[in-house]
């Protein structure tokens, strides 16, 4: 039962405060690991609650598990068949959200694979490699980077983008790509969109989602700054987004789902960009990594305690 309630609170509360936090606008990288951290911590709570209701860990006299005693009573039949009924009810429910989420990531899989091996084709065909560039160059008007998921991630440029943007632009552009493939920010993404897709209804994935695409562009944007200058990022920004706005005729499908240069908030990344906020001192990245170490350890820690102090983890003992 603390795991559960655990688990509704971290979930109620996560969407609505780590949204709004400043410091997260400062420190992405921290803000990316705290989004993880809730993620985390209330699938493993949720995990564990019902782990510990199926499979008690003692049976001594401390009434501290109800809900699992009035399970078990009412699958035994003692509360009649509308009691049973309602026991097997919460059984089919569990049953099927893991159903779902196995089936979703399932086909969520293949679809991505089958993009990726059909894009990776198209690269082999039409694309050339560029060395002095450490990127494939493909003949496309409209001016884009973006990261090809997948084993070995490849950074890809359009002709568009290198002949609309200078030489410190592109590089810029392409070290920002290069911050996404070293992140492996498509395997952040993918996770939490899994989430998403299972339970589309639920807050909080909904939230982290929308969230983590944000962060993960500000986190590429800070490692190509500290390179390059953010003027130069910023000019590129401006220009791909405009084109992007402009001329809708010339995206191509093989672009959809891959990790591009104008994701995310683009107004924000430019205001970002060309007004960077104070970074977060030594004390408070330390402070907000310790607490978020602790979310994330939280519910694991506390089937640990179980073990420690037994009075955690007892259930009162069942009539045979």
């Amino acid at each position: 039962m603390h795991l559960l309630l655990f688990a509704v609170a971290v979930s109620t509360l996560a969407p609505r405060v780590l949204a709004k936090a400043g410091w997260v606008y400062r420190a992405p990288r921290l803000g990316i690991a705290a989004w993880y951290a809730v993620l985390g911590a209330v699938l493993t709570a949720a995990a564990g609650a019902v782990l510990a209701a199926v499979a008690p860990w003692q049976a001594a006299g401390a009434p501290v598990c109800m809900a699992w005693r009035w399970c078990v009573q009412a699958a035994r039949g003692e509360f009649g068949l509308l009691g049973r009924s309602a026991a097997f009810v919460v059984l089919l429910v569990g049953l099927a959200l893991t159903v779902r989420l196995l089936s979703t990531g399932v086909r969520l899989a293949r679809a991505a694979s089958a993009r990726r091996r059909a894009h990776v084709r198209i690269l082999a065909v039409a694309g050339r490699t560029a060395p002095e560039l450490g990127a494939t160059v493909v003949e496309n008007a409209q001016p884009a980077a973006y990261v090809v998921a997948g084993h070995g991630r490849r950074v890809v440029v359009t002709t568009g983008a290198l002949q609309q943007l200078d030489g410190d632009e592109v590089a810029a552009v392409l070290a920002h790509e290069r911050a996404h493939a070293a992140g492996r920010h498509d395997l952040l993404l993918d996770g939490v969109r899994l989430l998403h897709h299972a339970f589309p209804r639920m807050a909080l994935f909904a939230v982290a989602h929308a969230q983590l695409c944000r962060l993960v562009e500000m986190r590429a944007d800070d490692v190509a700054t500290a390179r390059h200058a953010p003027i130069n990022l910023a000019r590129a920004l401006v220009t791909m987004a405009t084109a992007n706005a402009i001329d809708h005729s010339s995206r191509t499908p093989a672009l959809i789902g891959v990790v591009a240069a104008t994701g995310g908030d683009a107004a924000e990344r430019l205001h970002r960009l060309l007004t960077p906020p104070a970074p977060l001192g030594r004390a408070q990245r330390a402070g907000l990594a310790a607490g978020i170490t602790m979310l994330a350890l939280a519910p694991a820690v506390t089937l640990l305690a179980v073990q420690v102090f037994p009075v955690l983890g007892m259930c009162p003992a069942l009539p045979s």
